[in-house]
């Protein structure tokens, strides 16, 4: 464990790679009053619990499903169940990034076209309305104006924006389906530790509480994150990734600022800095490894 954040989640990192690990109780109550879940993990390269919290990762995380619906447009929608018909793997990489590029650009505008209405899920835009727009202001013109001089330019986002508006779905239902086993005849147990309803039932309300990693006691000296390096970890994974003095985080936790103790507290940080737990930015002064860049937003 690198540090442990304030909202309880902590950072790790596993093979070089630095994770996020989110702990959190999930409860889920359905229409009938009732009530199941459990603890899960969530683990991911966010690593700034600024601008996204903890809870609303863990929240959105419910609905990665949604992907499948990427899936299905890039396919079957764009590409009308036809193969790519590229025979080799650059134009195979061609057609994939143009498929992507074309993909993004109409999401693009159906998330702008849905924000002009307050309150509306971008989830009810109506992918092949959007994309049926767009074909018509290549194939026909619609939505071309005719250049009436050099600052004229054809308002083809204007339209796509107007029709998505005009065709939306219905508002998506908090669901669950049950996993099951869907051969009668299998020998495999069905699997349901986390208590979930045998049929498909609707969700009336998500509870999620993001708990904090169990520390180690005194008596359990041989966890990772124990003793002084758990206390100073949380100092500065509290104080917003500040560098700060030996000094100060000696009087924070309570040592002399003086002394031996002083200089064991030093002796430990550089041992820290030395195996990339601590960047040192000063003499004597450090901050945890937490990364300073804001990771961008997703366009999902």
């Amino acid at each position: 464990m690198l540090a442990l954040l304030p909202d309880g989640s902590y950072l790790t990192r596993i093979g070089g790679l630095p994770l996020w690990v989110i702990e959190a109780e999930i409860h889920s109550r359905t229409a009938d009053s009732g009530d199941f879940g459990g603890t899960y993990r969530l683990l991911t390269k966010l690593n700034d619990h600024r601008t996204d919290p903890a809870d609303h990762l863990v929240r959105l995380s419910h609905e990665r499903w949604e992907i499948e619906i990427t899936y299905l447009a890039l396919r079957h929608t764009l590409l009308k169940g036809r193969v790519l018909r590229s025979k080799d793997p650059v134009g195979l990489n061609q057609k994939m990034w143009g498929l992507l590029a074309l993909y993004q650009a109409l999401r693009s505008v159906m998330v702008t076209a849905v924000e002009t209405m307050p309150g509306c899920d971008p989830d009810r835009a109506a992918f092949t309305v959007a994309l049926e727009a767009a074909r018509d202001t290549v194939v026909s013109r619609v939505g071309a104006t005719a250049a009436s001089g050099p600052s004229s330019r054809s308002d083809l986002v204007g339209h796509i924006g107007a029709r998505v508006p005009h065709a939306l779905l219905p508002g998506r239902r908090m669901r669950l389906s049950a996993r099951i086993v869907k051969c009668g005849t299998s020998r495999y147990n069905i699997c349901n530790r986390d208590g979930r309803p045998r049929g498909s039932t609707p969700i009336s309300a998500i509870e999620i509480t993001v708990h904090p990693p169990a520390l180690p006691s005194a008596q359990d000296p041989s966890r990772a994150l124990s003793g002084r390096w758990g206390q100073v970890c949380q100092l500065l994974a509290a104080n917003s990734n500040q560098a700060m003095h030996t000094r100060d985080i000696a009087r924070y936790l309570g040592l002399p600022t003086s002394g031996r103790p002083l200089s064991s507290l030093t002796a430990q940080r550089c041992y820290w800095a030395r195996n990339g737990r601590l960047i040192r930015t000063a003499p004597n002064t450090y901050k945890i490894t937490l990364p300073d860049a804001l990771t961008p937003p997703l366009g999902t």
